[in-house]
């Protein structure tokens, strides 16, 4: 399969004695998905950031489909992340005083042509079509969730990041949840990369590798 995003030789310190990411590499191929785990404030939000080109590493190489990110200037990093990278979050970021329809279409105010077609129709795909003038406050935290993975989806990205995003949910909104993200991953070739402290999750998908010591390892190595 072709490659899609490649780190090479990534690293991160917060402070002179804290390292969080040491010599790290990954390749992900396209229409891939790839679960990360580690433990707590091991580096995979950060290494997600740095993916997303929301954060930079002080030495090493980031290449997205042939494109070097660090290369970027701040104006090409906002348009390759609003057109080429969706993100959902564990926390959902809706804008509480707009409704679903609303929120999904934020991002698209730069660039709306055909916007609010493909929003209806992705809403109606994660069985919102009936909740699109409700606001965040009047929906359950599943549903929520199915709205930011729209949102993400709205710009039609090529990759999808998702840190912990069923780290709120009960486990039957989690399956769910994550129901809709692999189907996504299958049907739309949309690569996956989610950060989840879930084994039992990351175990669904195609690939699973674990954060520790500053690098990457298959998990259970």
């Amino acid at each position: 399969m072709r490659t899609l995003l490649e780190l090479s030789n990534i690293y991160k310190r917060y402070d002179a004695n804290t390292g969080v990411l040491e010599a790290l590499d990954l390749q992900v191929s396209r229409g891939e998905s790839l679960g990360i785990v580690g433990e707590s404030g091991c580096g995979k939000s950060t290494l997600l950031n740095m993916i997303g080109s929301l954060d930079r590493p002080d030495a090493g190489s980031i290449v997205f489909d042939g494109a070097d990110l660090l290369a970027m200037n701040e104006r090409g990093l906002a348009a390759f992340r609003n057109t080429r990278i969706g993100f959902v979050f564990q926390l959902h970021h809706l804008l509480p005083q707009c409704s679903v329809l609303e929120n999904v279409l934020v991002p698209t105010l730069v660039n709306a042509g055909g916007a609010e077609e493909r929003a209806r129709r992705l809403l109606d795909r994660v069985g919102l079509s009936h909740r699109l003038s409700h606001r965040p406050g009047q929906l359950s935290g599943g549903e929520r969730q199915r709205v930011a993975v729209v949102r993400a989806l709205i710009n039609q990205p090529d990759l999808l990041l998702a840190d912990e995003p069923t780290g709120a949910l009960n486990r039957e909104s989690a399956d769910g949840l994550m129901d809709l993200l692999l189907e996504l991953n299958r049907e739309q070739n949309l690569t996956l990369v989610m950060v989840t402290h879930s084994e039992r999750l990351a175990g669904r998908l195609d690939r699973v590798l674990e954060l520790r010591d500053g690098c990457l390892r298959g998990a259970g190595e």
